[in-house]
């Protein structure tokens, strides 16, 4: 029942789909006032020096933002490449085609910041190399096979976290892009780099570094901009070639500071929800890593 919901509203024009979510935006923040205090306070340590006017235009902007990529997500079951193509943009395709081009497989990682689902789907509908998407399962079996085929349609391939060394192995002669969102926070068992992000010590996946090194790919960071409501544009950057150094988290520091400098240009297209300095407390921190 939920999927045929779902998939009934993915099938509304767009005029419509954004009137929904406005609505549901409105709900959300002044209503149901979802995860209100978890929003206020990432925004406030983030971004002190801003009044509570500002912080609170950007939460507005932020619950809208959220409900647009969801709706916008959920029309992926409908949309066709066309549609898609003309409501994003890659600035320099080039930068990622080169590598491919000249036999080299690359990693890319990215960010909750604007449609992340949308970004995937642009790269594989004008990439003719395969494109590996890490993903965490869902706990919900028929929503994470919802969710995968989402991500599928365009000829992405989803890969889960804990398979991804052995896709990487089982792949390493044929010439693709592996996708990754690497802002999420890492378990505290696994946590093994610390940063000062947002004017927060925060915790990062190394996997960059760790694929990069293992694999000697080029890892590039993929950005995403709002360019007014339902249109995007994406940018390359390379930011290392190879060789990579097998040690340290030089490819996790250039990460951070492009995110950071991306999201400070568009605030309120970050997921802001998201409980990303809950370990904050307990940590224990020495020369950047937990011990």
């Amino acid at each position: 029942m939920i999927r045929f919901i779902l998939t009934g509203i993915s099938k509304l024009p767009f005029s419509l789909l954004y009137m929904l979510s406005s609505t549901v935006a409105f709900l959300l923040q002044y209503i149901v006032r979802y995860r209100a205090k978890v929003i206020y306070r990432n925004l406030k340590n983030s971004f002190p020096e801003k009044s509570e006017a500002e912080i609170k235009q950007i939460t507005k902007d932020f619950y809208l933002n959220l409900t647009d990529v969801s709706f916008e997500s959920l029309k992926l079951v409908s949309i066709s490449k066309e549609e898609l193509e003309k409501r994003v943009r890659i600035t320099n395709i080039d930068v990622p085609m080169s590598t491919l081009d000249n036999g080299q497989s690359h990693l890319g990682l990215t960010s909750h910041l604007c449609n992340w689902e949308w970004l995937l789907q642009i790269c594989a509908v004008q990439s003719k190399y395969p494109i590996d998407a890490v993903y965490k399962p869902l706990h919900n079996k028929k929503m994470d096979t919802f969710v995968y085929n989402l991500r599928a349609r365009f000829g992405a391939h989803p890969v889960a976290m804990k398979d991804t060394l052995r896709e990487l192995i089982k792949n390493r002669k044929t010439v693709r892009s592996m996708a990754m969102v690497a802002d999420q926070t890492p378990p505290h068992s696994e946590i093994q780099h610390w940063a000062t992000f947002l004017n927060q010590y925060t915790p990062f996946y190394v996997g960059g570094d760790k694929i990069g090194g293992a694999m000697q790919m080029p890892v590039l960071f993929v950005s995403m901009k709002r360019i007014k409501r339902g249109y995007y544009e994406v940018t390359f950057e390379i930011l290392k070639n190879i060789p990579i150094a097998k040690e340290g988290h030089e490819i996790t520091e250039r990460y951070i500071n492009r995110l950071e400098a991306c999201i400070k240009e568009q605030p309120a297209n970050w997921l802001w929800s998201h409980k990303r300095w809950k370990h904050v407390e307990a940590k224990i921190v020495r020369k950047g890593t937990v011990v």
